[in-house]
């Protein structure tokens, strides 16, 4: 795998992107401080399920409060297996979000999870204490419904020091790839080239990931330009970046 040209047209459009939008990456950085919450593996687990194959989904569980309120981990420790479960499947349907039944069926299997852990404050330390990256993906993927790309966005999400060489690869980023002609192998092979265009535009993994994720509309309409341009004289556009969004 090579894909070198592909990859220096992206590096020169993130770089771009990193120096317009660096306000808004300065600010997403700062949700740093909600590892501190007490909850936090509960909720990045809900919110994570709430914007699975639909980011539209969070505003229905979580920044609905009513909705939210009625399954926190407390609220659900409340009740007994029966109601939980009644609890969070009307939830799910109410808050609107993707496939409700099957999220519902995952919340309620990763309460049980932790709960057999003994409660919160003892899966929020055995989550910090997972050894460094990896091992912290291991652990995340051990919930129901939680695979590599929200393993990884869960700890993104608040910039977590040994998630900022990451990327959680998505379908905005498959379709960044797909326009681009990109086929990678596994999921492995599709971050470490991201990864890669990362280190050549002069920024980390996790300020790529967030920029595709926040601005891929600007990302794209940048990649089209680059694209056309390059039908014409390809070594022309590497060679100037002050070509980037000229049209």
């Amino acid at each position: 795998m090579q894909y070198g040209r592909q990859k220096e047209i992206l590096a020169k459009i993130a770089g771009k992107l990193a120096i317009n939008h660096q306000e808004t990456l300065a600010q997403l950085k700062q949700e740093y401080a909600q590892l501190e919450r007490p909850d936090f593996i509960w909720h990045y687990l809900l919110q994570s399920f709430s914007t699975m194959g639909r980011a539209s989904g969070w505003h229905g569980l979580i920044g609905n409060q009513d909705n939210y309120a009625r399954v926190t981990y407390d609220a659900l420790t409340q009740l007994s297996q029966e109601e939980r479960e009644v609890v969070v499947y009307s939830t799910c349907r109410d808050a609107k979000i993707r496939m409700p039944s099957r999220k519902a069926d995952f919340i309620v299997k990763c309460y049980e999870k932790i709960d057999k852990m003994g409660g919160l404050k003892v899966a929020n330390r055995l989550l910090f204490a997972a050894n460094g990256r990896e091992g912290k993906i291991r652990f995340l993927k051990g919930f129901p419904g939680i695979g590599p790309k929200y393993a990884r966005n869960i700890m993104m999400d608040v910039y977590h020091e040994d998630f900022r060489n990451s990327i959680a690869i998505d379908v905005r980023i498959a379709s960044i790839s797909a326009a681009l002609g990109l086929a990678f192998r596994n999921y492995a092979e599709h971050e470490k080239f991201y990864l890669e265009v990362a280190k050549d535009a002069g920024i980390n993994g996790w300020e790529l990931d967030r920029l595709l994720f926040n601005f891929k509309d600007e990302f794209m309409a940048e990649l089209d330009y680059a694209m056309r341009l390059a039908q014409v004289h390809v070594d022309q556009y590497v060679g100037d970046s002050t070509q980037i969004g000229a049209g």
